[in-house]
């Protein structure tokens, strides 16, 4: 079980994912553990439309995780998006644990897409995101500001 933190461009309270527990060539599994410290956290727990952020955060921890095996720091990354993502219940309660797995099925000069599943109780959340990762980050946000 690794520090998810180390591998991921964020900082608490933006931070979803707290231990990257499996990490491979082409997917993992994360955890999170619900807390009132959480930004978006409501008395009922956290609102599971986070959830696509949950997985980007993962996705994100596993590219950081890659680039680590190279000798490279966390890199900014893009969501560009998913489809038809479920929401069977509207919260994850305080105190309970999420385990998010994720698995690349896509990835070409920085464009990627990964399947991405939230397992929390009996419930099960899924969705494709698309994300992109640019090689030169620095030029892109010169051309945002």
């Amino acid at each position: 079980m690794m520090d998810a933190v180390k591998f991921i461009p964020h900082e608490k309270p933006m931070v979803f994912v707290d231990h990257l527990i499996e990490a491979n060539e082409t997917q993992a599994t994360a955890e999170l553990r619900i807390t009132p410290e959480l930004m978006f956290c409501e008395p009922e727990g956290l609102p599971t439309w986070t959830s696509i952020e949950i997985m980007a955060q993962t996705v994100s921890a596993y590219a950081g995780f890659q680039g680590s095996q190279k000798g490279s720091n966390p890199k900014i990354g893009f969501l560009l998006g998913t489809r038809k993502m479920q929401l069977p219940v509207p919260f994850f309660a305080l105190d309970d644990v999420i385990r998010i797995h994720i698995e690349q099925t896509y990835l070409h000069e920085g464009l990627g897409q990964f399947q991405c599943k939230i397992d929390y109780k009996e419930h099960q959340i899924n969705a494709m995101l698309s994300v992109y990762e640019p090689q030169e980050i620095d030029q892109i946000i010169g051309k945002l500001t």
